[in-house]
């Protein structure tokens, strides 16, 4: 009995000794990455000699949050393909990167530091009880004169005083060393625990009749990954056309390296689903005014759901040369239902979440020109510049930087989301326009007509043109609108501007020459029962 248990122990560890053997490790560095808005897809190339027979080939050091249902795999040689597992190992043990290597060499250079100072402290303090014990020793004597006693005095105080300044400042410099420490091994601390992190796997099952060389591409997506566009808008002069800087704003916090990999940053959406949604019916009733019994929350129904899982999305794609004046080369892939830009330099993009700027393209755009105030907010005009067939140019909604005259102006927002032709982006504050909303005091005023009050307000809108060239501006501001009907709002002086009536809105397009400064009277009247009281400013 004990002999065959011996042997089946024994078939047992042979057999899994085999198993172990039958598993190969590769390497599949990260070559190509598609990053989405939301996630990324990564891509890498294993090359390896297959031997005869059925072998688990395991691509490591991978990403530990590869979503499995991501995981494609394409062979070729002379091989066959039996099955794809994934899996995160939390038993290899990654070697330290170069941050956490330069952060304990940080922390070791401190401690020698706070250790000279600490023994260059102890000197201090063996000097400091040296000097009290022999002014104690002194003191005691009953043979000391007072003009001894006054030297001893003088010498132990200056050189107590010498001392004890010397021990402060030791004690601020050692508090300020193990502050830095302090602060230095609490990144170590997250650092190391994200270095520590399990590295994903994904196991290949390959089987083969003969030697063979093959090759395998794998590719998977991670999801704490993204790209977010942003602009450079510069004008020169109003004059010229405006040029956008379009750039991506990439990062990532895959666990490892994107180490001088080929990008492409794409505005296709892969987690959402493929196919459209069914529209079931929807079943109304009569509300039941019955109270109901352990009835809570909502009242009893049918609720009629359909729940699909998500379809992979399929990208046809077309290569088009990008426009001449991108700084970097850059192509433009597009597809039915979405486009990429693929930018051809090898990238490294750290892991982390720290953002990498990639400039994509250098766009020069036609654009017009007109300026806008509202002086009843603020009194200034502003620069709008009106960019017309920017549809063809891939672009998303983000936010701009925007310079004016190599002058940075301010920040504003790129909306390609609204259904126009005409892309309105401010440019900033011009000072060389002066506008003035000053209140006319003398025909400002109040009057009580029967059981009404009627308030009068008007006011002079100034705007001059300190240019040396024509400018066209929009003036605007606004009529209050009543929501009572015991209410009556009247406009008494528009000065030719158009008043829509829905919004209240008054508008002024105005033409002015360099120099030259234009008036608008803005006056109406508010009619209410003089018992209420109605806020008008």
């Amino acid at each position: 009995m004990k002999k065959l248990m011996f042997i089946a122990l024994f078939a047992i560890a042979l057999y899994s000794a085999t198993l172990e053997a039958q598993e190969k490790y590769i390497q599949c560095p990260v070559s190509h990455v598609t990053v989405f808005r939301h996630g990324a897809q990564l891509t890498g190339e294993a090359v390896f000699t297959l031997q005869p027979g059925t072998y688990d080939y395991i691509a490591g050091s991978l990403s530990p949050y590869i979503d499995p249902n991501s995981i494609q795999v394409r062979g070729e040689g002379d091989f066959m393909i039996t099955g794809v597992t994934h899996r995160n190992n939390y038993l290899e043990n990654p070697s330290e990167s170069a941050e956490v290597k330069e952060l304990r060499e940080k922390i070791d250079a401190l401690q020698l530091r706070i250790e000279d100072e600490e023994m260059a402290m102890e000197v201090l303090l063996e000097k400091e009880r040296f000097l009290k014990a022999n002014y104690d020793v002194v003191t005691e004597k009953s043979t000391i004169t007072p003009e001894q006693l006054r030297s001893l005095i003088d010498l132990y105080g200056s050189n107590m005083e010498s001392v004890k300044g010397a021990i402060h400042k030791k004690l601020r410099i050692l508090r300020e060393y193990r502050e830095e420490k302090e602060k230095l091994e609490k990144q170590l601390a997250g650092t190391v625990d994200r270095s520590k992190m399990p590295t994903g796997e994904i196991v290949v099952s390959i089987s083969g009749s003969k030697p063979a060389t093959g090759k395998l591409d794998i590719s998977y997506v991670v999801m704490n990954a993204g790209w977010q566009p942003a602009y450079d808008i510069r004008v020169d002069d109003i004059s010229d056309p405006a040029v956008i800087i379009y750039k991506a704003n990439v990062w990532q916090n895959s666990g490892i390296e994107w180490k001088d990999v080929k990008i492409s940053l794409s505005n296709a959406a892969p987690m959402t689903a493929g196919s459209l949604p069914l529209l079931n019916p929807w079943f109304i009733d009569f509300y039941p005014p019955v109270m109901m019994r352990g009835l809570q929350g909502k009242a009893a129904g049918v609720n009629v759901s359909s729940k699909r899982e998500s379809e992979p999305m399929a990208l046809e794609e077309v290569v088009m040369v990008a426009d001449a004046s991108a700084p970097m080369p850059v192509t433009v892939s597009e597809s039915n239902i979405s486009f990429s830009f693929d930018v051809n330099i090898p990238k490294t993009i750290a892991t982390g979440g720290k953002p990498e700027t990639v400039e994509l393209q250098r766009l020069t755009v036609p654009a017009t020109y007109s300026y806008a105030t509202t002086p009843k907010i603020t009194p200034a005009a502003y620069l709008v510049g009106y960019v017309t067939g920017w549809d063809q140019y891939n672009l998303l909604p983000g936010e701009s930087n925007i310079y004016f005259s190599n002058t940075f102006t301010g920040k504003g927002y790129i909306n390609t989301a609204e259904l126009t032709d005409t892309l309105t982006v401010s440019l900033g504050a011009d000072n060389s326009i002066t506008v003035k909303r000053d209140r006319r005091k003398d025909f400002t005023s109040q009057k009580l007509i029967g059981t009404n009050r009627v308030e009068t307000l008007s006011f002079l809108i100034s705007v001059r043109n300190n240019k040396s060239r024509e400018v066209t501006l929009k003036l605007r501001d606004q009529l209050p609108l009543p929501q009572n009907s015991d209410i009556t709002v009247e406009a008494v002086e528009l000065s030719g501007g158009n008043r829509n009536i829905a919004s209240g809105e008054v508008t002024w397009d105005l033409t002015i020459a360099p120099r030259e400064t234009k008036e608008i009277i803005f006056t109406y009247s508010v009619r209410y029962p003089k018992n209420r009281k109605v806020i008008l400013e």
